[in-house]
């Protein structure tokens, strides 16, 4: 078997792996990143900006975006489940972030609302036109080289190395021809990307969702090595966790989601009845929740011309402009048209042929539809309190029906670790020379993602991984 030595050892060379690395490098810490995939990135890749409070940006723009205030509306998000000390250390970073990552070379260019009625601005992104992560990540990686650290890609982390005393002192790692390396390192972090792609831990520690009712969306389908690695290594599981899960979403059919992501249209469920205040879908987790919990998962889009034309005439929403492809307006028409032959849509003249494509009662329907178009000419939803200014009947036209689902993006959630990103045993003891970073920790999302903290997935693994890199690479220079 081959031998490696270094003084940190960064499993996992995404977004956290790279902020880790360069922070220790750029303390002249010796790295090595070993990244199990043909190139450094992961999940890092994929996001469209970056989640900061008080940075330069924001001061220059005059958005006032107060740390405590954002502090306490993270916590009662998520009703207090979630480690405050984390939280706090991550937030007060995470300006300063800005600034760091801009030193090595991320040109961001605006601070922008990632969804409607968000207050402050808080989404950090580039004008490049590929993802805001796809530009960090390459920045990280060119300052890693330029800094002397090893990048070993192909190389999977196996198994943490413990020493007598029960400290880790590296990883065995597989390499792309089967070979196993042993390297010894004096501090390792663990940061794989999360289990998204793991579906013994998701029916572990999600004992209330269904894979089988959610699509795989965006973001790579890791196995949960390092959550399992850190477990086997004597860390302990956080006790909350969060799907980041958008609904409702449509696979294969990308231009629909221009109508999906709409407020005007109404929402049935197999039965045929509305189950929920259409408005929330610029909270794609709450919309989430509320149409996962539908029987069996399942619900359909409803909406007549008028809500067509109004969704197309307000134009695209920030999460719209960044996610869904910049020609889906010129695409929709052939794109409605293959939906229809496929079945996944239809154009129907009546409720009996709209519950014909649910498959429900055809009463059921024209009631749902007679109800709803009586809340839209009173202006007052009685039901489900949507906001009136989202109220649009029907009308006596064609309606058009989508069956839409849920696409599944990331799991947040994992070790337990304190405000240093140091791994904690079940007495809430150090597991000594190991780290977690990035979504493999726990303790700073609960229940649902918190869509009003906009891209703090990204920025909090950014986060994560740059302090535990400078906490382990200040602790080796000690000699502790």
């Amino acid at each position: 078997m081959e031998q490696m030595k270094t003084e940190l050892l960064v499993i996992g060379g995404g977004a956290a792996g790279l902020a880790a690395a360069a922070a220790a490098a750029e303390r002249d810490a010796k790295v090595i990143v070993a990244e199990a995939m043909a190139t450094v990135g992961g999940n890092g890749l994929f996001p469209r900006g970056v989640f900061a409070v008080d940075s330069v940006l924001q001061r220059k723009r005059l958005i006032f975006a107060d740390t405590d205030e954002i502090f306490t509306r993270c916590m009662e998000y998520s009703h207090w489940k979630i480690d405050g000390r984390i939280v706090r250390r991550l937030l007060d970073k995470s300006g300063d972030t800005i600034s760091w990552l801009m030193d090595k070379g991320v040109a961001f260019c605006d601070v922008v609302h990632h969804t409607p009625n968000q207050a402050p601005e808080v989404f950090h992104i580039t004008s490049a036109e590929e993802n805001a992560g796809s530009v960090v990540v390459r920045c990280l990686k060119q300052f890693c080289l330029n800094h002397g650290v090893t990048l070993l890609t192909k190389t999977k982390g196996k198994t943490l190395i413990k020493d007598e005393a029960g400290a880790v002192v590296g990883a065995i790692c597989e390499q792309k021809d089967g070979e196993q390396v042993e390297i010894r390192a004096k501090r390792v972090i663990v940061c794989t990307g999360g289990f998204s792609g793991n579906q013994e831990m998701i029916r572990k520690y999600y004992p209330n969702f269904k894979p089988e009712q959610v699509a795989k969306g965006g973001g790579m389908r890791h196995p949960g090595d390092g959550v399992r690695m850190a477990l086997e290594a004597g860390a302990d599981i956080e006790g909350n966790f969060a799907m980041e899960i958008a609904a409702p979403k449509i696979q294969g059919y990308a231009a629909l989601n221009l109508i999906l992501g709409k407020p005007y249209h109404m929402w049935l469920n197999r039965f045929g009845q509305r189950f929920a205040s259409e408005g929330i879908v610029y909270n794609f987790a709450l919309a989430a929740n509320a149409c996962l919990r539908q029987p069996e998962g399942k619900m359909w889009v409803v909406f007549g011309q008028k809500q067509l034309d109004q969704a197309l005439s307000d134009g695209r929403d920030m999460i719209e402009l960044i996610h869904i492809d910049p020609k889906a307006e010129e695409q929709l028409p052939e794109t409605m048209e293959k939906a229809m032959a496929d079945g996944i849509m239809v154009k129907a003249g009546s409720a009996k042929k709209l519950a014909g494509f649910i498959g429900c009662d055809p009463e059921t329907v024209a009631a749902s539809v007679a109800e709803y178009n009586a809340f839209c000419q009173g202006g007052r939803d009685a039901m489900f309190a949507k906001d009136r200014r989202y109220l649009m009947p029907l009308g006596d036209g064609p309606l058009y029906a989508i069956r839409a689902g849920a696409d599944m993006l990331i799991t947040h959630g994992g070790i337990r670790v304190n405000e240093y990103f140091q791994a904690l045993d079940n007495q809430y003891r150090q597991v000594k020379n190991l780290y977690v970073a990035g979504v493999d920790f726990g303790g700073v999302d609960a229940d649902e993602y918190n869509v009003e903290m906009s891209g703090h997935g990204f920025g909090f693994a950014l986060n994560s991984g740059r302090m535990a890199g400078e906490h382990a690479a200040a602790s080796i220079l000690e000699g502790k």
